[in-house]
């Protein structure tokens, strides 16, 4: 029922300082639920029911389609629910620790250690910063990887 088409392609490159190959990969898939007119007409001649045969099977295969989709569907939508929930759940930790760090430094002060308060105030507030700074490097690179799968999958379909 289904038809495909592959090819490969192998391209030498040169030029005055460099050699290289590139490779063109083309496959096309062409999934219909039911043959061509002509294959069920041969079909039919051999076996007369066949017609309500495939109609079941191309309903089933429609049917399991949509289940998959569905299904395709809902992991995304969990697994960004969770993405949301731990990028909350570290927000709130990494306030919880900034504000501790700034109560230690504020005590150590208290107790007359002003240059031991005032560096381990700087380091919290240091280490804070760089936390968020080298979580929005690691989000712009999850995003962008994340483009180069879509485009993939994409390609893959």
């Amino acid at each position: 029922m289904s038809k495909a088409q592959r090819q490969i392609k192998h391209t030498d490159v040169r030029h005055a300082n460099a050699m290289g190959r590139q490779i063109e990969h083309t496959e096309t898939v062409d999934d219909n639920l039911l043959p061509e007119a002509a294959e069920i007409e041969r079909l039919h001649k051999m076996d007369p029911t066949i017609l309500e045969w495939l109609k079941c099977r191309a309903e089933k295969e429609q049917d399991w389609r949509h289940e998959y989709h569905d299904y395709r569907a809902d992991l995304i939508h969990d697994n960004e629910r969770n993405n949301r929930l731990l990028n909350t759940l570290g927000l709130i930790f990494a306030f919880i620790i900034f504000v501790g760090g700034m109560l230690c430094s504020y005590l150590l002060i208290m107790k007359d250690h002003v240059l031991t308060g005032t560096i381990f105030c700087g380091g919290t507030l240091a280490a804070g910063a760089g936390l968020f700074i080298n979580r929005q490097g690691q989000i712009k690179k999850q995003a962008n990887q994340s483009k180069a799968n879509n485009v993939q999958q994409t390609n893959n379909q």
